[in-house]
């Protein structure tokens, strides 16, 4: 093989290599082009439901000169309370103690520290599934035993991942049609999905504020009043990002 021939070889193989470079690159060029052209919309979907549980504490605290008076008379009040709670229909499976404490109480006069007594006090967890049942229940409770802490009231429903999953729903279907209006819009059309992300999700009870809950009380020997406990109105609200192709 001559010299001339094989130069004549080498700048073949260099043309076919450079020739190759650019096809690639118009490629990527092309894919880069198309990979452009996508939107980018968010969503949102809000479903309400209503309440079908409540949830709520209640604390016994007694104080007295030695810890065995003040435990037998806090022992006394949450036996009555529990008692209470059974006749109403929930289940020891729904009741559940979150604090039992001993301690021991003192108070400061004229710079002096003095020892008040012994306390003992205890907290129980209660969930109720009849929202009807709820009101006559703190009615009797507020009848039956004094000197109490009923608080963290807290409306829900058996039925909240059922409607997280609706909210998504509608927050995807939200998202599709701002996505469809502005393909339309740019004289597009709308692609499949190329990413979907779940943004925040929300959900609103309503809890009443400690001691908001009111014990049936009398303004007069012939007339009293029942406890009222409006619900309100639960919420769930969810959000998604989603990147669609335009063609």
């Amino acid at each position: 093989m001559t010299k001339q021939t094989k130069n004549f070889i080498a700048m073949l193989a260099v043309a076919a290599m450079c020739l190759a470079l650019a096809v690639s690159c118009a490629n990527m060029t092309g894919a880069k082009t198309q990979a452009e052209r996508t939107i980018s919309v968010s969503g949102t979907g809000t479903v309400s439901l209503e309440a079908n549980m409540v949830s709520f504490r209640i604390e016994v605290s007694e104080t007295a000169q030695t810890t065995g008076e003040a435990q037998q008379a806090t022992n006394k009040k949450m036996s009555q309370i529990l008692s209470i709670l059974r006749d109403s229909g929930i289940e020891d499976k729904d009741i559940s103690t979150t604090a039992l404490n001993f301690s021991t109480q003192y108070a400061w006069k004229d710079g002096v520290q003095t020892k008040v007594g012994e306390e003992v006090n205890q907290t129980v967890y209660v969930r109720l599934y009849d929202i009807e049942a709820f009101a006559p229940l703190a009615d009797a409770i507020g009848s039956n035993v004094s000197g109490i802490s009923f608080y963290n009231v807290s409306f829900d429903s058996t039925d909240r991942k059922e409607a997280e999953n609706k909210a998504r729903e509608l927050a995807y279907q939200d998202a599709l049609t701002k996505a469809q209006i502005y393909a339309k819009a740019a004289g597009l059309e709308l692609g499949e999905p190329v990413t979907i992300q779940d943004g925040y999700s929300s959900y609103v009870r309503n809890t009443l504020e400690t001691g908001a809950v009111m014990y049936a009380k009398a303004e007069a020997a012939d007339e009293s009043y029942a406890t009222e406990a409006p619900t309100g109105p639960l919420t769930v609200t969810s959000n998604v990002d989603i990147v669609f192709q335009l063609k």
